[in-house]
């Protein structure tokens, strides 16, 4: 088992920290009952919330594995799990890793996803020591792109046809932040 160098973070509104099993019904019901929604974050359809709990039940063996970070957003005015974020797809030996993000469709434009990710990348920085942070955005996520690139990240690439979802494929945009 590797150490485990997960942090729970904190913002002015948010607490980010650890999903467990009791999360997995408001991810549900804020995010993945709504496939053209969250298409772009995970490309398979969740048909029932039984079947998406499955998912949750596989982010304890990763966090237990140490090889990945994925924090549930908590919402504290309300004690409501609003999203996700994670750290994947780490390269230790060219220190990098790729950022993912989604915040439930009620609670977009409200701010949570810039502030949460922001912390993110203050952590994988400062805490984690990567040099560089990738995001890759599907194009017709228009408001994903906006975040990455209000929080100073750089358009890099096109990657074409690189997002599969049923027979259609996507190009994503790669859009990266290296460390000052």
């Amino acid at each position: 088992m590797k150490e485990d160098k997960f942090k729970e973070l904190e913002t002015k509104q948010l607490l980010l920290r650890k999903i467990n099993d009791e999360d997995a019904k408001m991810l549900f019901d804020n995010i993945f009952n709504n496939f053209d929604y969250y298409k772009f974050y995970y490309q398979l359809p969740f048909n029932s919330f039984e079947e998406y709990q499955q998912l949750v039940f596989k982010y304890k063996n990763w966090y237990a594995n140490g090889n990945h970070f994925r924090w549930g957003i908590v919402e504290k005015a309300s004690g409501e799990m609003i999203g996700l974020m994670q750290i994947h797809s780490k390269d230790e030996l060219n220190n990098n890793c790729k950022i993912g993000y989604i915040i439930g469709y009620h609670y977009n434009k409200k701010g949570y996803a810039r502030e949460a990710v922001k912390e993110m990348i203050t952590f994988a920085f400062n805490v984690i020591g990567y040099h560089r942070i990738e995001a890759e955005i599907v194009e017709e996520n228009v408001n994903s792109i906006k975040l990455a690139e209000s929080l100073g990240m750089h358009f890099e690439s096109t990657k074409q046809e690189s997002y599969k979802l049923g027979n259609q494929y996507y190009n994503q945009k790669v859009y990266t932040l290296l460390k000052k």
